[in-house]
């Protein structure tokens, strides 16, 4: 029997299917690029009281690496109602980013 035969060819669909969401996971900027992915394969067959037919059951899964977390820093302030929170940043308020203008400039072209 040949693996690309089984279920009329479903099974390499399936495969393909779970290797091209792991090949995106692998390609995302935001996942760790050392982490292994895994793609499996479970053909589970349960055969008839005469052993002559068995129903197979076939899954096949991935493990994706998962995205990268985040940090930022937080300013707690206690005031009069409660608690203000405001996140600190090293961006003076107003200030503009070249960064962005450039990347919206360039995306214009």
């Amino acid at each position: 029997m040949n693996l690309n035969e089984i279920a009329g060819g479903g099974l390499q669909e399936l495969f393909a299917h779970e290797m091209d969401k792991v090949l995106k996971n692998i390609k995302d900027l935001n996942t760790d690029p050392k982490a292994t992915r895994k793609i499996s394969i479970q053909l589970s067959i349960k055969p008839d009281e005469q052993r002559m037919v068995g129903n197979v059951d076939i899954k096949v899964s991935h493990t994706s690496a998962p995205l990268k977390g985040l940090a930022t820093n937080i300013l707690m302030e206690k005031t009069g109602a409660g608690v203000t929170v405001s996140e600190i940043s090293d961006k003076v308020p107003g200030q503009i980013d070249m960064d962005n203008i450039i990347a919206m400039e360039g995306a214009r072209k």
